[in-house]
């Protein structure tokens, strides 16, 4: 067996079987929470929901077509590294990937049942800049 330096791992579960799968689509209550932030956000001029960001509004005037139905889906992407081991002094990270869908209220996009984990990336070292690298399947889907 040959040895070598650490390699990175991803483990990536694909999105769109799991987004087809997913409750809401049969979920009456969850459809109508689906299409709340072009109908049930107000406008008062403060940053609430993430429907309310000048980049958002820059990317529906960007892409009007997308923008016009209210069913498709907007989400958010959070990544953070974390020490799995607790040992600062540790030889390993481990990245995961949320995906959040900003469809849904305020008080809702952000719980459990509505956030997923698509990618898992596990190394000996941060990611760094290589991270476009890791989410090429992602950006795929």
């Amino acid at each position: 067996m040959k040895k070598g330096p650490l390699a990175k791992v991803l483990w990536y579960l694909p999105i769109i079987p799991r987004l087809r799968r997913f409750f809401f689509f049969a979920n009456v209550n969850d459809a109508k929470n689906l299409t709340w932030h072009s109908s049930g956000i107000k406008c008062d001029g403060l940053l609430q929901h993430a429907a309310d960001s000048s980049q958002l509004k820059k990317i529906n005037s960007l892409y009007p077509e997308f923008e016009s139905d209210p069913r498709n889906l907007r989400l958010g992407f959070a990544t953070d590294g974390m020490n799995s081991y607790g040992n600062l002094s540790s030889k390993h990270s481990s990245w995961p990937i949320l995906l959040i869908i900003y469809n849904f209220p305020y008080w809702l996009c952000t719980k459990r049942k509505y956030m997923m984990l698509p990618m898992m990336i596990s190394g000996p070292r941060q990611l760094g800049n290589d991270i476009d690298v890791y989410l090429s399947p992602l950006i795929e889907d």
